[in-house]
């Protein structure tokens, strides 16, 4: 009873301090990456970052990463990230920040979306 108590209290958030450390390395760079000017040549290394991004988080539930589960958000994300990048690489160094501010945030918030439809799977 005590063990399923600690495990409970201690044991998820320890689960959720490891997943949120994850989506926020692979946000840190992609942030990184799409901030520096690399006029579109940036948007291969954010898909992979974004990619690795859900494969971790896969591994981390124990559970295989579907293309199906996954390629709306690959899709959404380039789109919203070859806009943006578009729009702000001409612009210097506000634009390259505010390239990188907005990808940060993309991420943070796909990796969320993404724990949370992980979180409703029955592993």
């Amino acid at each position: 009873m005590l063990q399923g108590y600690i495990a409970k209290k201690w044991g998820d958030k320890m689960f959720e301090n490891d997943m949120a450390k994850i989506v926020k390395k692979h946000a840190f760079w992609g942030a990184i990456i799409m901030a520096l000017p690399t006029f579109g040549l940036g948007l291969i290394a954010y898909c992979y970052i974004l990619w690795h991004m859900y494969y971790a988080l896969c591994q981390r539930c124990e559970t295989e990463l579907k293309v199906s589960t996954v390629i709306a958000g690959i899709v959404v994300n380039f789109i919203v990230a070859t806009v943006v990048n578009f729009v702000l690489a001409y612009v210097p160094i506000i634009g390259w920040l505010g390239t990188g501010f907005i990808v940060y945030l993309q991420f943070y918030l796909s990796g969320k979306g993404y724990i949370e439809t992980l979180r409703k799977l029955e592993l």
